[in-house]
């Protein structure tokens, strides 16, 4: 028979490792979001946008917003906005990104990864 002592140290082992293993897949997630963003074939975000918290990519983009404390915004919201966002602003110069399918539903994921965990409000 299992004691309770065990059964606690099986459960706190196995809330580490699954911990460990959501932090690492999600920083693999944010990781893809930033190529997404980057990459000219893809989504090439840096095209219109320049974005808080990358100094490493050239922040020239002006035609859209600087991208900027996404982490207040829910995720659904931020998908959306790149799926489609004529949904919400008509005549947009964004393209549809999802809709027209530039990019994937996983890749809106991973972009949106990306913006929510790289433009943290202060």
């Amino acid at each position: 028979m299992i004691s309770v002592k065990k059964l606690l140290a099986i459960a706190i082992m196995s809330a580490i490792s699954t911990t460990v293993v959501n932090a690492a897949s999600n920083e693999a997630l944010v990781k893809e979001g930033r190529k997404v963003f980057v990459t000219k074939k893809q989504g090439n975000c840096l095209a219109c946008h320049a974005v808080q918290g990358d100094p490493s990519i050239p922040q020239t983009g002006d035609i859209g917003p600087k991208l900027a404390n996404l982490d207040a915004y829910p995720k659904a919201y931020l998908f959306e906005k790149i799926w489609d966002p004529n949904k919400t602003v008509p005549n947009t110069l964004m393209p549809p990104m999802g809709r027209s399918h530039k990019i994937t539903k996983h890749q809106i994921d991973a972009l949106v990864a990306y913006l929510q965990a790289t433009t943290k409000s202060k």
